[in-house]
């Protein structure tokens, strides 16, 4: 156990794209080049509607808003075609964020993953990064958007990930980058932190959603320093 932000907190569950790892820029290049590919121009609007999105609804609304001949199979398809390879070896970790988890682990607080990624791109990538269970010598779960039915403006993921450490909802710390995400971590009644992304949330209505916020993960490590 530990004391963050005043609450007292057995277990920590982290996003991946935009919170642990700085991928975000990677999303916004797939969304540019899979449009292009079919002879249309990315807008902002299209950027800011599917960052919040579970993956399946962003292949549906993609292919409903430029009435696509592919099937939403097939753009996820092309789109994780499109990824995995800097998934594998180009994504890294933000920095601090590996001596946060170890930080952690070394308290006894459990920690686990919740990620709108496949399976077949986040589990590569945290092997790459060094902070899967084999790894860390600890089991630390991943839990991703096929396990559930609803994206991540519902608490279903977390309470999922809460299940495989074993730690109450009340007990358990979100970390998360999109304000979709905040709310569903509410909705569950799990304490929650807001991590800055300059791709994802570089804008004050973000922060004032967040009951805690951190500009990077050395603020956090500070934190978790103090309350020994």
């Amino acid at each position: 156990m530990v004391t963050l932000f005043k609450r007292q907190i057995d277990g920590v569950i982290f996003d991946l794209d935009g919170t642990l790892l700085d991928s975000m820029w990677v999303w916004n290049k797939v969304d540019e080049d899979f449009l292009a590919e079919n002879g249309i121009a990315l807008t902002p609007d299209y950027t800011e509607a599917v960052k919040q999105m579970h993956f399946n609804e962003a292949a549906l609304y993609t292919k409903t808003r430029y009435n696509l001949s592919q099937s939403t199979q097939q753009i996820k398809d092309r789109w994780i075609e499109m990824v995995e390879h800097e998934y594998t070896s180009d994504i890294f970790l933000k920095p601090y964020a590996y001596d946060v988890i170890a930080e952690f682990l070394k308290r006894d607080v459990k920690v686990a993953y919740a990620t709108t990624l496949f399976g077949q791109i986040a589990r590569p990538c945290l092997a790459h990064n060094g902070i899967d269970s084999e790894s860390l010598k600890k089991f630390c779960p991943l839990t991703t958007i096929e396990e559930v039915e609803r994206g991540k403006g519902f608490p279903d993921i977390y309470e999922l990930a809460a299940r495989k450490i074993n730690v109450r909802p009340d007990r358990c710390m979100v970390f998360e980058d999109i304000p979709l995400a905040i709310e569903g971590a509410k909705k569950g009644g799990f304490a929650f932190c807001g991590v800055y992304d300059k791709y994802s949330n570089a804008h004050l209505r973000f922060k004032q959603l967040c009951q805690n916020y951190i500009h990077g993960f050395d603020e956090l490590l500070k934190e978790l320093k103090a309350d020994i």
